[in-house]
């Protein structure tokens, strides 16, 4: 028997990239967004700092999901 449920398709597929997108992953919220490199631009202004030597949440910005200035992770190839 098949157990086609669109459910257990979703958990094993990547999400699709999509062309000039990166994904903002927050330390605060732990959500993941996908947003253009415009829209990031406008997260990094007026005030960001990044810190290459941490382990993984590396720019202070504000987060897109929650709004918070925090530090999060940037995945420009996802």
């Amino acid at each position: 028997m098949a157990d086609d449920t669109p459910s257990k398709h979703a958990l094993y597929t990547r999400s699709e990239r999509r062309a000039r997108t990166c994904t903002v992953e927050c330390s605060d919220c732990r959500e993941e967004t996908r947003v253009n490199y415009l829209e990031l631009a406008a997260l990094l202004f007026p005030v960001h700092f990044h810190v290459p030597f941490l382990r993984y949440h590396h720019s202070w910005l504000r987060c897109p999901a929650c709004g918070k200035r925090t530090w999060v992770r940037i995945h420009l190839d996802r």
